[in-house]
């Protein structure tokens, strides 16, 4: 396939369209991807279209076709995505092939900023809270990446045609970002719902995408991770293993906070009101911009913020309901690991209450059932596209 790129500048910012092509028939199968980047229009065109093919790499695998690049690509890139697609094509042998990808000009090296700048990806969730207050207050300076801007996408947990929900999530998490005196970034795309690729497994290499088209302002971009080591199930689009391939000459992926639990996580946020009122997990709920309180994910994150002792966060409207836990749904064996390791967080530091004997009781109930891996993800997507068709309708 030939991948290029277009950009056009508008009043209202700038707009990167990549197309995606057959290279032997004009006629053939055509994708556009649109980056919209509102309120910036002094954007020049990336020298390198390095984030652009990351953003694809798992749909020209899945079809087997390789890709063709009008335009430059970094050597760094190139290298880092034959051992990407190494990897990828390892875990799941039955569905990614390996591609050649190629270009017009291959870059050895490029202008890189003079100050080094850090961005992070923010969608307002626990780990990506965590990333932000952890480079802007909780590590010292020789430990901290130069963090000062944070990039919100509007596209990938909310539908492009739901701009007040973003609108109002934006809102919801401005005072964080306000208080810790970070730009906000805003990339607009198409890219998720065009559903070529499985988001299970490219989610980051989309957040990459989008990331790379600040490369020129930024030498690190941060992803936070989802699982810690300990908890580690892979695979899985977020993981500490490749994430650091989706990186160019221009960029710097950084795969942070794995060395912490989500509980952990919640522990440190819960010592910051603006963090704890500003959180927003939740997927299933029909308000994208708020926390429903009652889906598997509002449940497992009040259970993170019990264990760490503090009994409600303000960003949930009301008190856990503690008889949810009795019906939790473990969507994997990662996520059973995870809630394992909320109940072992809550006995170490000497925690009691009834919502501790119910979440043993339900570990205890699982364990007793046959390990269906296949069963339980099966279960996860379809509770995934039942939450997207509600946010489309």
């Amino acid at each position: 396939m030939r991948l290029s790129l277009e950009q056009a500048v508008y009043p209202w910012g700038t707009r990167r369209v990549v197309r995606l092509g057959d290279i032997e028939h004009d006629a053939g199968r055509q994708h556009e991807i649109f980056f919209d980047i509102p309120g910036e229009t002094r954007l020049s065109i990336p020298e390198v279209l390095d984030g652009f093919v990351m953003g694809v790499i798992f749909y020209a695998m899945r079809i087997g076709e390789d890709i063709q690049v009008a335009g430059a690509l970094s050597q760094d890139a190139l290298c880092n995505l034959h051992d990407f697609q190494e990897c990828w094509q390892s875990w799941r042998p039955n569905v990614y092939r390996r591609v050649t990808i190629s270009a017009g000009r291959i870059l050895g090296s490029m202008r890189t900023p003079e100050t080094p700048r850090a961005i992070s990806a923010f969608s307002g969730g626990v780990d990506s809270s965590f990333t932000l207050v952890r480079h802007r207050a909780l590590l010292s300076a020789d430990g901290a990446h130069p963090l000062d801007s944070v990039m919100m996408v509007h596209g990938f947990d909310i539908p492009l045609d739901q701009p007040g929900t973003f609108d109002a999530l934006v809102a919801r998490v401005r005072p964080l970002l306000d208080a810790y005196g970070v730009q906000l970034r805003i990339v607009r795309t198409n890219l998720r719902f065009l559903d070529l690729q499985d988001w299970e497994d490219s989610h980051i290499a989309q957040v990459a995408a989008c990331l790379h088209n600040f490369s020129p302002e930024f030498s690190y971009g941060l992803v936070a991770g989802a699982k810690s080591y300990p908890e580690l199930h892979i695979p899985y689009g977020c993981n500490p293993v490749t994430d650091p391939m989706l990186a160019g000459a221009g960029m710097r992926l950084v795969h942070d906070g794995a060395g912490f639990s989500r509980t952990e996580k919640a522990a440190l946020l819960a010592r910051f009101p603006l963090a704890r009122s500003s959180l927003k997990v939740c997927w299933e709920g029909a308000d994208g911009s708020r926390n429903c309180g009652v889906c598997e994910k509002c449940v497992r994150t009040q259970l993170n913020f019990l264990a760490a002792g503090f009994s409600r966060p303000e960003c949930f409207d009301r008190p856990l309901d503690e008889n949810l836990i009795k019906t939790l749904t473990f969507l994997g064996e990662g996520q059973y690991r995870e809630l394992t390791g909320i109940a072992a967080f809550a006995a170490k530091h000497g925690l009691h209450g009834r919502w501790l004997t119910l979440l043993r009781r339900r570990l205890a109930a699982h364990r007793l059932r046959t390990p269906l891996d296949a069963y339980w993800y099966a279960e996860f997507k379809l509770r995934r596209g039942l939450a997207k068709l509600r946010r489309l309708t």
